[in-house]
């Protein structure tokens, strides 16, 4: 069994930002940082900035920003996260410990954990479901989305990942409506690990690999294994097209996403091509959260 480790002085900036470059002294209790922002390092402190103070008293996690509102995850509530004053409770009542996955689709903001499912229009948290059904349904096949555990946007309809399978919402914008006896994708490998819209498909991770669903229309869909290294659960960061220009030093024309797998960092472009852009031994981690911003792809691991 390792034994704790105990950090307590800051050495500043290290001059790497590889977290091998950096050091992390397990005995004098020495470590340098990859960054820092909005603090100030003194005498091996980390102190905040002045004129910087500490928002709330909360523990977020699964944040989400829809460009204009961020929301957060505190215990069993799903808050509005402000600018400023203290965050909004939107949504008691939620499963505690269970991860958050979100989609913006126009305005709104539809939420899911394996457990509860919701939307966010207007700035209220209300059930995702619709009154009735706006066309035939002599049978009642058409009804509210199910629980899933990841959300996707892709070719007009909101995809929904549950157990191993993967349901989607009927078309013309009638997201409050999944057809129970079609409404979904041929099963998958053991449990759904993440769902990408990336140009025109979806990349699906599951236990063996990725597979690139390609199409926009559910009926005409093709399938294709591409990658058989299992995405970590978590790890997923979109790359929008015109908000990040190259990766990897490679000029990106159009979207993309990228994943961490046990073997080292993946890339998924339109038409189904997956690339591995970093080789590295990722051990199975407890907790994953990803990001790519400032022309990095940050990913960041509990064990």
């Amino acid at each position: 069994m390792s034994r704790p480790l105990r950090l307590t002085t800051c050495l500043g900036l290290g001059a790497s930002a590889a977290p091998q470059g950096l050091v992390c002294d397990p005995d004098t209790g020495r470590y340098e940082l990859a960054e820092a922002v909005n603090v100030d390092v003194v005498a091996g402190r980390l102190m905040r900035r002045p004129g910087f103070e500490r928002q709330s008293g909360h523990g977020f996690s699964g944040l989400f920003s829809d460009g204009a509102n961020l929301y957060g995850v505190c215990c069993d509530g799903l808050y509005l996260i402000p600018g400023q004053g203290e965050p909004a409770l939107l949504r008691p009542g939620l499963t505690p410990g269970a991860s958050m996955a979100f989609v913006t689709v126009g305005s709104d903001v539809y939420f899911a954990n394996g457990f509860e499912t919701g939307r966010i229009r207007q700035g209220v948290a209300e059930a995702w479901a619709g009154q009735r059904y706006p066309g035939p349904d002599r049978i009642g096949r058409f009804g509210p989305p199910p629980v899933g555990h990841a959300l996707a946007y892709h070719a007009g309809r909101i995809w929904i990942a549950v157990g191993n399978c993967v349901h989607f919402t009927e078309g013309a914008g009638l997201y409050d409506w999944v057809d129970g006896l079609g409404g979904f994708l041929p099963p998958f490998v053991g449990r759904i690990r993440m769902l990408a819209p990336v140009g025109g498909g979806l990349f699906v991770g599951d236990d063996a690999g990725v597979v690139h669903v390609a199409g926009t229309d559910p009926k005409k869909m093709t399938f294709a294994r591409v990658d058989q290294a299992a995405p970590i659960v978590g790890s997923l960061a979109l790359l929008s097209a015109g908000r990040h220009e190259s990766v990897a030093g490679s000029s990106l024309d159009g979207d993309g996403a990228v994943w961490a797998a046990p073997d080292g960092i993946h890339l998924g472009l339109s038409g189904g091509r997956v690339r591995r852009i970093a080789a590295a031994a990722i051990p199975a981690p407890g907790r994953v959260a990803a990001a790519a911003t400032r022309g990095r792809y940050l990913l960041f691991a509990s064990h």
